[in-house]
């Protein structure tokens, strides 16, 4: 395959791995809440605090930029932390391959909508059905997760999650936006000091400031603390991997493809479960099996469009 056609393709196999990564660090999210840390705002705290690292790289990439670009910035690093916060509160909730794919079935259809309102960005033919497929693989994965919810009239967490699902769509298209506006390693930059100083504005809770140094956390032993460490790097390898896949391109169909996360999520929850069975309680039945099946034909067909 010609170079160029590689280089066209970068921002699909950077959100294909961006994703991938940051399935695995769903794993550890779930670990975390249930076992050592159970405050979501501390978890968010520990998201967003990584931020300060990359203010090392301030004095040499950060450029000018508009009043409007740095605050747009600002305002999408803060927006993913707010997020996190309630993103944390349904995981503990729910089962994490539920959760998920409920949030991941709303996100892309509201970038789909603030992308168009904001951004002006149309999809057309193939990018669009390859769009549908993709969210349509996403829905039915979380199909029984919207069953369940008006079953049993659940309606806060329903809510919970498509508020969730809203402010990590519109975090995203404002970061675009700023890339739109400078650099993208800037925007970059800007939206992780917004994270960052969000982040920080969460010790002002003395809660949050007694379970930073896990001494307010529940008690786990070192295996669980040492997958958490490894779930963690792939988490935080994650964003940075799928922030540079929007810079490339669509954030509407790098949102979409968070769908191949499902499958994966789905098998590695089953195979975790046999090591903390009350944490990744998962349903396998056959209904289960067809319905996910199908939904992960339908991202997969979405992709092969994109290819």
């Amino acid at each position: 395959m010609p170079f160029f056609i590689y280089t066209k393709l970068m921002w699909l196999i950077l959100a294909l791995i961006g994703h991938s990564a940051k399935a695995l660090g769903f794993l550890g999210d779930k670990l975390f809440v249930e076992k050592l840390l159970p405050n979501p705002k501390v978890l968010a705290f520990l998201s967003g605090i990584g931020g300060v690292f990359f203010l090392l790289f301030v004095p040499w990439f950060l450029k000018p930029a508009s009043s409007l670009v740095i605050f747009v910035s600002l305002v999408s690093g803060s927006l993913n932390i707010f997020a996190l916060i309630y993103f944390y509160r349904a995981v503990d909730r729910d089962e994490i391959s539920r959760v998920v794919p409920t949030i991941g079935s709303i996100t892309p259809i509201a970038a789909f909508v603030f992308s168009y309102l904001i951004l002006g960005e149309r999809l057309y033919a193939q990018t669009f059905y390859a769009f549908v497929l993709l969210v349509l693989g996403g829905i039915l994965i979380a199909f029984h997760s919207f069953k369940s919810r008006l079953q049993f009239k659940n309606y806060s967490l329903l809510f919970l999650e498509i508020w969730v699902g809203l402010l990590f769509a519109l975090s995203a298209v404002l970061l675009k936006f700023a890339f739109q506006g400078t650099d993208d390693i800037s925007a970059f930059l800007w939206s992780r000091i917004g994270s960052f100083g969000f982040a920080a504005l969460l010790l002002l809770d003395p809660r949050v400031r007694s379970q930073v140094s896990f001494s307010g956390g529940k008690k786990s032993g070192t295996r669980n603390k040492v997958f958490y460490v490894l779930s963690r790097i792939f988490a935080g390898l994650a964003p940075l991997v799928i922030v540079a896949a929007i810079s490339l391109g669509s954030v509407t169909l790098v949102n979409a493809l968070q769908g191949i996360q499902y499958p994966l999520l789905f098998i590695l929850a089953i195979i975790f479960s046999r090591r903390w069975p009350r944490i990744f309680q998962e349903e396998i039945s056959r209904e289960t099996i067809v319905q996910k099946s199908l939904a992960t034909l339908c991202i997969l067909l979405g992709l092969a469009l994109l290819i």
